[in-house]
């Protein structure tokens, strides 16, 4: 089971991610992520105690970042320097040397590695 919080302070929302995030539970990490960056002028993703993990986190949340970028908004992600997810980012090759082209190549969450804020 997904464990997935979201609260807002001063127009940030805050999402408290943790348990399975894996492919089964996608769809929920979507709405929240959806939600947060259409409602809110910033996103800061927390990464918490994750039982399941698989590429579909990483995935939807650059995606998220990408949209955020787009409206000019803010995405950061902390927690991702966890020993488990930071290997699984960098196994599967999500971590860059630049960014996106989609954004200037100037910010991406992945870049240089998964670093906590």
């Amino acid at each position: 089971m997904a464990d997935i919080h979201q609260r807002t302070e001063e127009n940030c929302a805050i999402i408290n991610l943790g348990g399975d995030l894996t492919v089964h539970h996608a769809h929920e990490v979507k709405a929240v992520l959806l939600d947060a960056v259409q409602s809110s002028a910033s996103v800061e993703v927390i990464l918490g105690k994750i039982g399941g993990l698989d590429t579909s986190l990483p995935q939807l949340i650059c995606s998220a970042h990408r949209m955020a970028a787009d409206l000019n908004k803010r995405l950061t992600v902390k927690g991702a320097d966890q020993e488990r997810v930071a290997d699984m980012l960098r196994s599967t090759g999500f971590t860059r040397h630049t960014g996106c082209r989609e954004n200037a190549r100037t910010s991406c969450l992945w870049l240089h590695g998964p670093v906590s804020e």
